[in-house]
């Protein structure tokens, strides 16, 4: 607690009454001149080492480059959301900003200095300039088409000849069998397109009759339902693939490190379980140990 935002009033009053505490010794020392100097000089700067001792430190500020809205992960200009209350829960002693980018301009934020944390760390160029998270963040992804095409799609396979839309480096976390059908120069990648965010991938999905979907669950039926579109008229693909999980990546090692505890501590005390209850996220996507 800092008392130098109290102003005048308790200032003086501390002060008043811990000189009547001394008045005894005060009054000896007022007889001698010397001691007298030395008597109040060692209480103004007892004060005034106090005074700043509890001063509170000043948060470390911390631009994180994140998604563009993608609710219920992001929302709101990112004021809020499941991944955003999830970061700003785990480093309650900084002051964050989020910077909204794509996908493909998150990993290029603390390159090119415009941020010193990212969300979603996929790829870099220079991997080892930067440090990584624990996983943070899950998502889980089906594979969904227009329900009057009836495709049959079984497994990962059956989605290659399709018109599929994804994200930027979609194949990175959608396991082994889809990165060998989909990593560029595959066969899977002659009709593939990396959206350059949720919302636009979610309305090429629907401005295509003939598209197929990787999406997680939960941000297609928001952006759907938002755009006046029914899930009557989808299909979901039950093919396994995983729960797609992403770690944050941070300039400096000390705000990575604080993060790590941050969420394990979220985790231990069952928050991050009632934030996904609170955004209607699935259990199965928890990212807890």
């Amino acid at each position: 607690m800092s008392y130098g935002g109290m102003g005048s009033v308790l200032w003086p009053n501390l002060l008043s009454r811990d000189l009547q505490l001394f008045a005894p010794l005060l009054s000896v020392a007022m007889q001698n001149r010397d001691l007298k100097k030395l008597f109040l000089f060692v209480i103004l700067f007892g004060y005034a080492s106090f005074s700043f001792a509890v001063k509170p430190s000043k948060p470390i500020e911390l631009k994180v480059a994140i998604e563009q809205d993608a609710p219920p992960y992001v929302e709101n200009h990112a004021a809020l959301g499941l991944e955003v209350d999830v970061i700003l829960k785990s480093l309650p002693g900084y002051s964050i900003t989020f910077l909204q980018l794509s996908w493909g301009g998150i990993p290029q934020a603390m390159g090119k200095g415009m941020a010193n944390a990212e969300a979603n760390a996929i790829r870099h160029d220079e991997p080892n300039k930067y440090y990584y998270s624990n996983y943070y963040i899950g998502f889980l992804n089906y594979a969904i088409s227009h329900k009057d095409k009836d495709y049959k799609i079984d497994s990962v396979s059956d989605l290659v000849g399709c018109d599929l839309i994804v994200w930027k480096n979609a194949h990175l976390v959608l396991g082994p069998e889809f990165k060998h059908l989909f990593s560029p120069g595959a066969p899977g990648r002659k009709n593939y397109v990396e959206a350059q965010n949720s919302k636009d991938q979610v309305l090429d999905f629907w401005k295509n009759p003939d598209s197929v979907i990787i999406i997680d669950k939960s941000i297609f039926m928001n952006f759907s339902i938002i755009e006046g579109h029914s899930m009557d008229k989808v299909n979901l693909h039950k093919i396994f693939l995983p729960v797609a999980k992403f770690k944050m990546a941070f300039k400096d090692k000390k705000p990575r490190d604080d993060f790590n505890k941050g969420l394990a501590l979220l985790c231990s005390k069952g928050e991050y379980a009632k934030l996904m209850a609170k955004y209607g996220v699935p259990e199965k996507a928890n990212v807890c140990p």
